[in-house]
């Protein structure tokens, strides 16, 4: 038999050992240039001289989908081959249905957990008469988009921005977030409930941390307050869902591109 040295300079399988080595090395390497390329492009973005909402979507959207899951829902999504620019849903993905607008419900739009109804109908720009944009006629959240910084800022934050199915988007409309009787569910296996009566959305528990330290941030931040018949309940959802780590991380994220975090996840 003979005594062979795998690990001297011609071994065979030493040199096959430096390759994968080496091959690892190089993703690795790629991979961290890939990540600090898409960051350095965000904050980019993020500081040019007119970031609103639109911007803020873009952003987003580049981060959400290396997660590819919906905020309320958990539903899967990713690029839509036909409809440039948009995030189709995988309905299979999560069991979720339409309760009667399937076309919009198709797509992701982007959520802002805290209404800008709430942070922009007592401001001047959204009852101002006489409002133009682009040589148009424009009222209240266009307005407000046309004529002030402040409200830009504020719609743009991405700590209150989250991804969600396009009809359930319109239906939650400028509702606060509650507890709902009863568990009827109009949007398929997706567990969350709107009672248009009492307008007031339910959402799933695992998210409904996420949802009360957004309103904590945007009063902290922003001066908006936390509806008062709420407050107790926010308080008692942030200590029942503490924060996850995608939590975590989504706010980690936010701070170096906005140099702003949400002090409220730790």
């Amino acid at each position: 038999m003979y005594n062979v040295d795998l690990f001297t300079t011609n071994s065979p399988l030493k040199k096959v050992h430096y390759t994968y080595f080496t091959f690892f090395l190089l993703c690795l390497v790629s991979f961290f240039l890939y990540a600090q390329t898409e960051e350095k492009e965000e904050t980019k973005e993020y500081h040019s001289r007119e970031f609103d909402f639109q911007k803020a979507k873009r952003v987003l959207k580049r981060f959400y989908k290396k997660v590819g899951t919906d905020f309320y829902c958990g539903c899967s999504f990713s690029e839509d081959k036909e409809n440039f620019g948009r995030l189709k849903i995988d309905f299979t993905s999560c069991g979720l249905s339409s309760r009667k607008d399937n076309h919009r419900q198709t797509w992701i739009e982007w959520e802002h957990i805290v209404p800008a109804y709430s942070f922009g109908n007592n401001r001047e720009c959204w009852t101002k008469e006489n409002c133009e944009a682009n040589g148009k006629p424009v009222r209240g959240r266009k307005c407000c988009r046309a004529t002030d910084p402040e409200f830009n800022r504020m719609e743009a934050d991405m700590h209150n921005i989250v991804p969600v199915p396009g009809e359930i988007n319109a239906d939650r409309g400028t509702f606060s977030y509650g507890e709902i009787e009863g568990e009827e569910r109009n949007y398929g296996l997706c567990d969350f409930e709107i009672n248009f009566k009492e307008q007031s959305a339910e959402p799933k528990p695992n998210i409904r941390g996420d949802i009360a330290r957004t309103y904590f941030y945007m009063e902290w931040k922003y001066g908006i307050p936390v509806p008062e018949n709420r407050r107790k309940l926010y308080e008692s959802w942030n200590q029942l869902d503490p924060p996850d780590t995608f939590e975590i991380r989504k706010n980690e994220i936010i701070e170096k591109i906005q140099k702003v975090k949400n002090p409220f996840i730790d």
